[in-house]
């Protein structure tokens, strides 16, 4: 009875053992493989080595062509058109001129080119009605011609107002573009970019067409041949003024003489151009003879 006791216990524990063997056996082949469907491990790629993912050919033409349509040309304008800031500025044209100033020259038959040609830089327009008149001023500048109001004033001409043909024997003005000469002064010199001379007791300007000094200032009688010539001491709108290059030599015979722009006593003058002192004193303060100042008489 013991021995059979024993032998069965034996047996119990090998079987218990061997169940718990199988046991174990069959949990561990679960955890490791279920059925062969366990996912292997990624791989470890190190982070050096990863390349970019490739796009397709027509992706990277749509990354690197040029846009189309509106945004095209915007591209196209912000990549290939130059700034504001670097664009050429064209230069001012020579002819560039206030309407009003073109109007008189159109008038009295000159243009901004006219004096573009002549290098005048300084423009004195006389613009007449009867005897009376109109004066203005321009100067040219890197902007074009602009007008210096300030020396907008009335003045007077001629009795006989102006003309084409002029003469010795007529009391007008003559019309036409001229340049300035030098000014003139009785006492004290003006303010000036002019040349100038002082009248004296010994300043004569013949007026004779026969003398060989017609239309031309001399010192002194020692040699006179005139017959004629305005002794300019003594006329007193003289005190300030400057010279009309009209008929200048060589002249033409008897066609005019001492056209002059000096201080005016109020009315109409024997051909010369006239204004107020304080106007012919602005006038001479303003004129430049490095400008090559004209004066053009309507």
């Amino acid at each position: 009875m013991s021995k059979l006791n024993k032998t069965q216990t034996a047996g119990v524990v090998i079987a218990i053992v061997a169940l718990v063997l199988l046991v174990g056996g069959v949990v561990l082949f679960f955890l490791t493989d279920p059925f062969g469907k366990e996912a292997p491990p990624k791989p470890t790629v190190p982070a050096a080595t990863v390349s970019p993912p490739v796009s397709s050919p027509d992706e990277a033409t749509r990354d690197t062509a040029a846009p189309t349509g509106t945004a095209a040309s915007a591209a196209a304008s912000e990549s290939t058109a130059p700034s504001e800031s670097s664009e050429t500025t064209a230069p001012v044209e020579e002819a560039t001129a206030p309407s009003a100033m073109q109007a008189l020259l159109s008038e009295g038959g000159c243009s901004v080119e006219e004096l573009e040609s002549i290098a005048a830089n300084q423009l004195i327009i006389v613009h007449s009605s009867g005897t009376s008149a109109e004066i203005t001023f321009y100067e040219h500048t890197p902007a074009g011609w602009q007008q210096d109001e300030g020396l907008t004033c009335p003045g007077f001409v001629g009795m006989n107002g102006t003309t084409p043909e002029m003469s010795e024997s007529i009391a007008a003005t003559p019309q036409g573009l001229y340049s300035v000469g030098s000014a003139f002064y009785q006492n004290s010199p003006p303010a000036t970019g002019l040349n100038t001379f002082a009248i004296t007791s010994d300043t004569y300007w013949v007026d004779d067409p026969d003398s060989s000094h017609y239309n031309q200032k001399v010192i002194g009688s020692d040699n006179r041949d005139w017959n004629s010539a305005e002794h300019m001491s003594n006329i007193s709108g003289y005190r300030y003024g400057f010279v009309i290059n009209y008929n200048i030599p060589p002249t033409g015979y008897a066609r005019g003489s001492a056209i002059f722009f000096h201080i005016g006593n109020g009315g109409p003058t024997h051909g010369c151009v006239s204004a107020t002192e304080d106007m012919v004193l602005a006038y001479l303060a303003k004129l430049d003879a490095n400008k090559n100042p004209h004066i053009l008489i309507i």
